[in-house]
């Protein structure tokens, strides 16, 4: 699973000039968390439920790639709604943009791009891009990089 280039340039135009984007994870839907650990066979973390996307989640690190945050539903939310439209698979990014959520969110607002905020999320303070359909691809812009070392 490799990252999509555009996800860097859709965030990065709202950023002030030469700041940069990094992904943190790409989303992976499921309805079955363990079953999907299970089947990649790495250790998962469990992370805070994400409010903005309805759902719990799971980290997983392969090796070489980005990493992953299994997402399963734990509300009738966007997350239910990606995996109604598309089944199981990628349904967006977790990235973090240099400056933070609050930079971000300001200059969105006066762009006219809607920002859904959410005080605590898998990643710490996170706000979801709208716009797009409610079914994704979802893009989601947080504060902290995966891992307890930053928490």
């Amino acid at each position: 699973m490799t990252t999509d280039p555009s996800v860097q340039s859709q965030i990065e135009g709202l950023l002030p000039p030469g700041r940069r984007v990094e992904v943190v994870a790409v989303m992976w839907a499921t309805v079955d968390l363990d079953r999907v650990v299970a089947e990649m066979g790495l250790p998962a973390e469990a992370l805070p439920d994400d409010e903005l996307l309805g759902a719990a989640v799971r980290l997983v690190r392969p090796p070489g790639l980005d990493s992953i945050a299994l997402l399963e539903p734990t509300t009738e939310g966007r997350l239910a709604a990606t995996l109604a439209k598309s089944g199981e698979g990628p349904a967006g990014h977790y990235v973090r943009a240099a400056g933070g959520v609050s930079r971000v969110i300001a200059r969105a607002m006066a762009a006219g791009i809607g920002m859904k905020r959410a005080n605590e999320g898998p990643f710490g303070p996170s706000a979801l891009v709208l716009g797009g359909p409610a079914a994704g691809p979802h893009l989601i812009i947080v504060d902290r990089s995966p891992g307890t070392i930053d928490r």
